[in-house]
């Protein structure tokens, strides 16, 4: 009973749903193995238990310990150091014995607010929650605000009792008052006049120019921005664009970051750069250029030769930095002052972890790093600047990963959110029968309430900065995550369940605050108790037309879900074209993920069904003319690919996207989940400069099909919403 009742409050799960619907149970060893994994000390820990003393960690004792620590010492504390609530229905909790006799006078201060003080008694307020402990019974008493002078935020609580002579000393706490739900803009699902916003989805290392020094940039995305805008699109979708390990330039995923609330410098446009004139004359020699170009020319980044060419270039742009602006304090060096103190301990927490991985190829200097810091936002603030000035209703959409290295700033400085004894990934499944190990830290969801969620909160506000929009991958994650143990002794795996109510409000407000909408990443196994949150908390859904289906046929565009942003493909499935010819199930037997001749044939068939079922929905919609089902591989491909792009861009989503691969109609994909160095992931560039995409003619008529198919979706749904409003009347 006692083991059961930890692994309950650890958040440990016991069984779910698979993703062909079959209930699975989770083993008891694998369940109490990830219990140990969070009561083990961290791995950096130098007094780290010997594995032989596992299994003392869940004696009766210290099981008892455990459980009286997350469970009773609750209702002993009278105002606990953080709460919410909506901003609708303001209230405070305390928890105090039952029919306590004396007053207690709350006070709610800062942010802006007036200060407001209630006293008040238990018979005042509403129970909302009981627990019995030694012969007494303890009430969670919710005192009802009913204050005008109250707004979004977090504020501070102070609780004093009057009359207690035991009880002496004032308590104090936090109250987050959050909205219902997150912004949304011009995006409310009661707009008449509503327009269906659609964009491109952009991996921006990928993008390729003349000028940039190997990898694209935040110059590059500034053209995209030009010509997307031009084209009438409202939004670029962009790869996360946290900061990597820059002493393995060679593992270059940007979902495996060493800290997601700081930018990868590599980025930067250094001709953008405002000290870049200093250095102009010595940068343009032959010897600089002909290195730039060298890397240019590769179909295939060289991460390190780009990572070496460009931290020479900023360390040059530094010195004419320190010797301009620091030494003569000017408004810029003021401007990075300012930079700087508004995330001073996480900055710093950053840049003395890059000093440690960079200790073999660059600078010791604390102030190098801050600067490539402070001149990739300003880089990426101008570009959402510029995406506004240039009519895009939503402009940039940034990416936050599901997690973080451990070895990275955000996790090793920070163990006390995190459970560094344990990855994240994905239970085993028919496409990976060992299941997924993403080799990302999971936060403790007992340690993030213990710890007032602050670290979640300024994940979330830093990566919601210079965007209109934020997709959180994999946000089941706000649910559960699939956790694997390090030590493997320690069994298969389960699920681990987060306060998902109390994340939720936290990603409303910081929306709310931030004016950024929140697209919620959701495929894969998603569990039913996730998916009406997310609708309710106004967080789009991200379908993939791939998998937008209804048994054997692909869904009709009037059934896309309305609220959600409808993708083509993403960074994980194959591109349109590689899809279409079966180059990608091809491409999977020469790397063995397909592991015989026979099942290939048997993949190949599958396909062959899924593009004739592609084939019957563009004709039901008038896209193409009939074809009979052994002349689909004769069809014109790029008749197909204008007709597919139109068909699902004239769909209910309210968003709709497509790669820039698709645009293009590259057949290479971005990443092959399931390898690694067998494949070079993150490392292929468009094939298309955005100058060419800008001449090119079948990229124009894409473009221009997917506006024309939008804004027949807007006329359309406008027009549902008359209809639906005059039935009503």
């Amino acid at each position: 009973m006692g083991l059961e009742k930890l692994l309950y409050l650890q958040g440990v799960g016991a069984e779910f749903i698979d993703c062909v619907g079959k209930l699975v149970h989770i083993p008891a060893k694998d369940r109490q193995g990830i219990l140990t994994t969070m009561l083990i000390p961290t791995s950096f820990n130098q007094h780290q238990c010997d594995p032989s003393e596992y299994p003392h960690l869940l004696n009766e004792h210290k099981m008892a310990q455990r459980i009286e620590q997350l469970d009773i010492d609750p209702w002993l504390v009278p105002l606990h150091r953080f709460q919410w609530c909506e901003i609708d229905k303001p209230h405070i909790d305390v928890q105090l014995p039952d029919n306590y006799p004396f007053a207690f006078k709350v006070t709610i201060y800062g942010e802006g607010i007036d200060t407001l003080t209630v006293t008040a008694y238990c018979q005042d307020c509403a129970v909302v929650g009981e627990y019995y402990y030694g012969g007494q019974r303890y009430c969670q008493y919710r005192l009802v605000l009913d204050k005008p002078n109250l707004h979004l935020g977090y504020h501070h609580i102070s609780l004093a009792f009057i009359g207690d002579s035991t009880r002496v000393n004032t308590l104090y706490g936090q109250i987050m008052l959050a909205p219902q739900t997150a912004y949304q803009g011009r995006l409310t699902a009661h707009s008449e006049t509503q327009k269906q916003p659609w964009g491109l989805n952009a991996q921006l290392y990928a993008m390729r120019s003349d000028q940039q020094w190997g990898v694209g940039d935040f110059g590059n995305l500034a053209e995209l921005i030009d010509y997307a805008a031009h084209a009438g699109a409202d939004f670029i979708l962009l790869n996360p664009l946290h900061a990597l390990d820059i002493s393995q330039p060679e593992n270059p995923s940007p979902y495996s970051p060493t800290d997601r609330r700081r930018l990868n410098p590599l980025y930067i446009q250094i001709e953008a750069v405002y000290e870049y004139k200093a250095v102009q004359k010595e940068l343009s020699t032959q010897q600089w250029q002909q290195k730039k170009h060298a890397l240019n020319q590769a179909q295939l980044i060289n991460y390190e030769e780009v990572q070496l060419l460009k931290y020479t270039a900023f360390e040059k742009l530094y010195q004419i930095f320190c010797q301009q602006h620091v030494k003569n304090e000017t408004t810029r060096y003021h401007a990075y002052l300012h930079f700087v103190e508004q995330d001073k301990v996480a900055l710093m927490q950053f840049v003395h972890k890059e000093i440690e991985l960079a200790s073999k190829y660059f600078t010791q200097e604390e102030g190098f790093y801050l600067y490539l810091q402070f001149v990739a936002s300003e880089q990426l603030e101008a570009c959402q600047l510029n995406a506004k000035q240039c009519g895009m209703s939503i402009g940039l959409i940034r990416d936050l990963a599901v997690g973080a290295v451990s070895h990275g700033a955000e996790v090793s400085a920070n163990l006390s959110f995190f459970c560094d004894n344990a990855s994240i990934g994905a239970p085993p499944d028919p496409f990976a029968e060992q299941g997924q190990n993403w080799g990302l830290t999971p936060f403790d969801p007992v340690k993030l309430k213990q710890h007032d969620f602050s670290h979640f909160i300024q994940l979330v506000r830093s990566n919601m900065q210079h965007c209109g929009a934020l997709r959180i991958d994999h946000v089941m994650g706000l649910l559960r995550l699939w956790w694997w143990p390090l030590n493997r002794e320690l069994g298969e795996g389960s699920y681990v369940y987060y306060p998902v109510e109390t994340l939720l409000a936290i990603v409303c407000l910081e929306s709310q605050r931030a004016r950024c909408v929140v697209i919620g990443e959701d495929l894969g196994i998603v569990p039913p108790e996730i998916v009406s949150r997310l609708a309710q908390a106004g967080v789009f859904s991200n379908e993939l037309f791939y998998f937008c289906k209804d048994y054997d046929r692909f869904k009709s565009p009037k059934d896309y879900k309305h609220q959600s942003l409808m993708m083509l493909a993403n960074h994980d499935v194959p591109t349109i074209k590689a899809w279409w010819t079966g180059d990608d199930l091809k491409l999977r037997r020469q790397l063995q993920l397909i592991d015989n001749d026979e099942r290939l044939l048997q993949v190949l068939h599958t396909r062959q069904l899924e593009k004739q079922q592609l084939i019957q929905l563009l004709v039901e919609q008038e896209a193409i003319d009939p074809v009979a089902d052994d002349n689909i591989d004769q069809v014109d491909f790029e008749v197909l690919l204008l007709a597919w792009m139109s068909v699902a861009a004239r769909g209910n989503a309210q968003l709709f996207s497509v790669q820039l691969s698709d645009l293009v109609a590259d057949k290479h994909g971005v990443n092959i989940p399931g390898t690694w160095k067998e494949f070079p992931n993150w490392q292929r560039r468009l094939p298309l400069s955005i100058q060419q995409m800008s001449q090119s003619v079948k990229v124009q008529q894409r473009l221009n099909a997917i506006k024309q198919s939008r804004q027949a979706s807007s006329h359309q749904f406008a027009a549902n919403m008359s209809s639906s409003n005059n039935s009503e009347q």
